[in-house]
């Protein structure tokens, strides 16, 4: 009787389409620093992203010049828009170059934006709000300014290391278990249907990692401002973790059905439930 040979291929199975999922998805979106990137500017280019970012530059002004909080909320709308801008695109684009090498080197440092480049951009609406408070921002403030604290982004080193042979492993893996089903299965519409139930099983695990993955992430945030920024970016790049999860699902349920389908197709006179007599039969 092959029954728990069978259902032990297919739990196995499951696991690693979830893991060749995960490690496809993790390589192309995290890893590939293009990607990477692109995401992110498209992220922090959100009205709510550019907001959040302001808020986090002004309270950075503010802590050093506390005078300039009589005209905070100006100033984070005044940020909010100018990142907005031509202007400033770049700065967005450097923020996710070096969020990018931060996370897969397992650098810890915090990231820093210049807008010496832009100076003149930032404080010709200043001085139109305050002329006198304007004056309180020196030249050297534009060098170097803190956006992430120290400590703020996970350390994705080693899994950027061994994604792609994590991929490569599980693809071969999950093929050769998908044939020895097919292979191992008396009836070939019992094999189909246990590899539909495996797709199903890694796509919707995959789809519970995303919010798992988002509470555990937004936990470790401690501002509003960042937990805005970190919900939103999560989500642009979590979307096409999740697009794969429900392909899978699809795949699998097509997969079930073409099963059931061959199982009709054999024996049409029989009024019985086709997988469980499969089951039954392996």
């Amino acid at each position: 009787m092959r029954s728990p040979t069978v259902i032990l291929l297919a739990g196995m199975l499951g696991v690693l389409v979830y893991v060749a999922n995960f490690a496809w998805w993790f390589e192309r979106e995290i890893v590939d620093s293009e990607n990477f990137v692109d995401s992110t500017v498209v992220a922090l280019g959100r009205e709510e992203s550019r907001d959040a970012m302001g808020q986090l530059i002004v309270d950075r002004l503010v802590d050093e010049f506390p005078l300039l909080i009589v005209v905070e909320s100006n100033l984070v709308g005044m940020f909010s828009d100018l990142l907005a801008t031509p202007a400033l695109s770049g700065v967005v684009t450097d923020v996710g170059a070096d969020v990018h090498e931060a996370i897969v080197t397992g650098n810890q440092d915090a990231i820093e934006i210049s807008l010496e480049d832009y100076r003149d951009v930032i404080v010709a609406p200043l001085e139109a709000i305050s002329p006198q408070l304007a004056g309180l921002v020196p030249d050297g403030w534009f060098v170097s300014i803190e956006v992430l604290e120290a400590g703020a982004l996970p350390d994705l080193s080693l899994y950027a290391r061994w994604a792609d042979l994590a991929r490569f492993l599980s693809i071969i893996g999950a093929a050769a278990l998908a044939a020895s089903l097919l292979w191992f299965a008396n009836r070939r519409s019992v094999g189909l249907m246990l590899v539909g139930a495996a797709l199903i099983f890694a796509g919707a695990a995959s789809a519970v990692l995303v919010p798992a993955g988002r509470v555990l992430t937004i936990g470790k945030v401690h501002t509003r401002s960042m937990e805005t920024l970190v919900t939103i970016t999560y989500n642009e790049f979590t979307e096409s973790l999740l697009l794969s999860a429900v392909v899978l699902v699809l795949i699998g349920l097509a997969l079930i059905a073409a099963g059931l389908a061959v199982s009709s197709a054999s024996a049409p006179t029989e009024p019985t439930d086709h997988l469980s007599d499969g089951l039954v039969d392996i």
